[in-house]
């Protein structure tokens, strides 16, 4: 392939302006896409992942799916994450969606490969007039996916016009040709570019465009192509630093399913690459285009995946021996909750749902012992650890809660009738001290961010109060296990305690601004602080009032604290 352009004197300036502005507009249309059909789809999306992907084939067509719909590959991953960490998803399920979101992916580069850009405007006008006029938020939601898809296609074709500039120019069309000459050299730039921007759709839209031009050999293209899906995986990498060890080994399989699918293919390069111009020259019928390389991308994305599906176990067992140790969490397996379990024997249908909500228990025990050592330690990990967990707490409240209440349909003895709503309640306890938990991890780091230092005698008043708190939460704990009373009692007298502590700290806070001991602007912060505290220990004796079977109502307990 020639140029047969004559090379031009180049204005700098406006080129590296349309290049680099040209490859925000697209980067932004991009994310602008996928964060609108997210919107959308509102929580479906994780649910839709939790409930077909039973097998790693559906994982696949469901990895397929949802990262066609939202644009990213590494926003299917983070999703996938977190349903492995709540015990949601099995590793080798997580590993069926990572190979289906490497098919979807190519959908971008299929897109581009279409002569819309034509439409980028009329399409961006269209998209901007429902984000601003419309009343209902769904059409401004779609408005959104509109107004992105017309900025993906816009700012492709103004970074395009710039590249082409660039690629009359002798010395920009002898680099390309070193890169077709020694093909090593493509799979280092397109690993390279896409780590750098973090975007391989980016970097194939690039491609697209330079090869348009004549400017670069297909054999380098496809290497390029090949380098881009090293580099993608830097995104996931990135996300899973200083994460669980799931999220570590969901990142390592996604590492070595491209890297070892790149190798492979190098090794194929020249018959691949004549492959793909036998397709151009029957297909596209000899011309020139961005469909070639969108033939290249998916070609290697489908064959690779075909050929890792075979080796998922393998995988699985590599990522795990690489990645070695465990969270430290508790695993709650909801998958015990058996709906055939209901029918057979509902009184051990039951049995199974207490040991998920003891567990649940206990996994908030950890949230809050994390929130306790965030509040004196400016540590993100302990953050990110806490949030993750209160992610847990929310699917599992639902699922746990959802299975309770398809219990209480089949015919319950009296004592099962009560456990079961007593267990509907403790579920609802056990969120709510994560919520509070939650809340308290917020303060927190509103309070490192905005440079916030408590007094010597408020963190002093704070660690004597989470002694008592967390004495208590696990005091709990155990009551609800072995539905002991003599420990509910004693739930009960800490509950008091902490009442006493807390009207205490208020009324010790207040003497010390009033005695300009401490600024006005932690006054809000640290009162929200200790209504949190007294709050989780008010869920804790909610439970443990089930456990001595005093069903009492009055107007004080009539409402969620």
């Amino acid at each position: 392939m020639l140029i047969l352009a004559v090379a031009t004197e180049i204005n700098w300036q406006i080129t590296i302006f349309e290049i680099v502005g040209g490859l925000g507009i697209f980067l932004y249309g991009i994310n602008l896409m996928g964060d609108s059909l997210k919107a959308i789809a509102g929580n479906k999306l994780k649910l839709i992942i939790e409930k077909s992907t039973n097998t790693p084939i559906k994982g696949i067509f469901v990895g397929i799916i949802i990262t066609g719909l939202i644009q990213s590959s590494s926003g299917t991953t983070a999703l996938t994450i977190g349903l492995v960490r709540a015990g949601l998803m099995t590793l080798p399920q997580a590993v069926g969606i990572i190979l289906g979101a490497n098919i979807g992916t190519t959908v971008t580069s299929f897109l581009l490969g279409l002569k819309i850009k034509a439409y980028a405007l009329p399409i961006m006008a269209a998209g901007s007039f429902l984000v601003f006029f419309s009343t209902r938020k769904k059409y401004r939601q779609f408005g959104g996916v509109l107004l992105g898809f017309g900025m993906l296609f816009f700012g492709l074709d103004v970074m395009g016009g710039a590249l082409k500039q660039l690629a009359y120019q002798p010395w920009f069309e002898n680099a390309l040709h070193q890169v077709g000459e020694t093909p090593v050299l493509g799979l280092i730039v397109g690993a390279g570019t896409t780590a750098a921007i973090q975007s391989s759709s980016a970097t194939i839209g690039i491609l697209q465009e330079l090869y348009t031009t004549g400017a670069i050999p297909l054999i380098g293209a496809i290497a390029i192509v090949f380098g881009d899906n090293i580099g993608t995986t830097f995104t996931a990498v990135l996300a899973s630093l200083g994460g669980s060890i799931a999220a570590k080994r969901t990142a390592a399989v996604h590492v070595m399913f491209n890297l070892v699918g790149s190798i492979i293919f190098m090794l194929l390069l020249r018959p691949y690459t004549h492959f793909i111009q036998y397709l151009e020259d029957t297909v596209l019928h000899g011309e020139t285009s961005k469909m070639t390389i969108s033939f290249a991308h998916m070609g290697f994305n489908f064959i690779n995946t075909f050929i890792m599906f075979w080796f998922i176990k393998q995988l699985v067992g590599l990522a795990t021996f690489i990645i070695r140790g465990e969270d430290g969490l508790v695993e709650v397996d909801v998958d015990a909750l058996s709906d055939e379990l209901i029918l057979d024997a509902p009184s051990l249908a039951l049995e199974s749902a207490k040991v998920v909500v003891l567990n649940m228990g206990k996994l908030t025990e950890q949230m809050f012992e994390s929130t306790i050592e965030y509040s004196f330690k400016e540590d993100k990990k302990l953050y990110e650890n806490g949030m993750q967990i209160e992610e847990m707490l929310d699917t599992i409240d639902k699922k746990a809660h959802d299975y309770l209440v398809k219990i209480a349909q089949n015919d319950l003895d009296r004592e099962s009738s009560s456990d079961q709503a007593a267990f509907v309640d403790t579920i609802r306890d056990f969120e709510r001290i994560g919520d509070h938990c939650t809340n308290l991890l917020q303060f927190f780091e509103d309070r490192y961010e905005n440079k916030l230092v408590l007094s010597v005698d408020a963190l002093n008043e704070l660690r004597t109060l989470y002694d008592v708190v967390q004495e208590t939460l696990h005091l709990t704990i155990e009551a609800f296990d072995t539905q002991d009373k003599i420990t509910a009692k004693k739930v009960m007298d800490r509950e008091d305690v902490i009442d006493r502590l807390v009207i205490k700290n208020r009324k010790r806070h207040i003497m010390r601004i009033n005695n300009k001991q401490s600024s006005e602007t932690q006054d809000g912060l640290y009162v929200d602080i200790l209504s949190n505290i007294e709050r989780i220990g008010d869920h804790c004796n909610n439970i443990v009032i089930n456990v001595m079977q005093e069903y009492y109502y009055n107007e004080e307990m009539d409402y969620e604290v």
